[in-house]
């Protein structure tokens, strides 16, 4: 069985490769061992587009006091 876990978060690109980093020593904790890895698993990083990026930004902005659309 295979399965995918989808994150959105709004970040700076550093933050992002920070919590990338994370989950890799997450999902592999010894990434020095022999390969190849006794769990399967791959990462990737991208920019979130569309509707999902803007509702993302507008919530930071209104958790954060910035001039978002819905914080007036």
């Amino acid at each position: 069985m295979r399965w995918e876990l989808r994150v959105e978060m709004y970040a700076t690109p550093e933050q992002a490769r920070d919590v990338e980093e994370r989950v890799q020593r997450l999902l592999c904790p010894d990434p020095d061992h022999r390969p190849p890895c006794p769990i399967p698993w791959s990462i990737g990083l991208s920019e979130a587009e569309g509707d999902v990026a803007a509702d993302l930004e507008e919530q930071y902005l209104i958790e954060h006091g910035g001039n978002g659309a819905a914080a007036s």
